[in-house]
C-alpha cells in the first residue's frame, strides 16, 4: 500500500529534467522565468530539492496555450 502512495505522489511532481523534456527548453531558461515571474515557483523537497506540482504545471501550459 505504501508504494502506490509513494508512486500516486511521483506522478504529481515535476523536477527539473522534467520540465525540460516537456518544455523543450533547458534549466536556465526555466529558471530565469520563474525568477521574472514568468513561471510557477518551485517547492522545496528535503530543503534542498526543487520541484513542481503537475497539477501547477498543467494550469499554467493551458493558460500560456489559451
Amino acid at each position: 500500500m505504501q508504494n502506490t502512495n509513494i508512486q500516486d505522489v511521483a506522478q504529481q511532481i515535476f523536477f527539473i529534467t522534467d520540465l525540460e523534456k516537456i518544455l523543450g527548453r533547458n534549466r536556465l531558461i526555466i529558471r530565469r522565468w520563474w525568477l521574472e515571474d514568468k513561471f510557477p515557483k518551485p517547492v522545496k523537497l528535503n530543503g534542498t530539492t526543487l520541484a513542481w506540482r503537475a497539477r501547477t504545471i498543467h494550469e499554467w501550459i493551458s493558460d500560456s496555450m489559451g
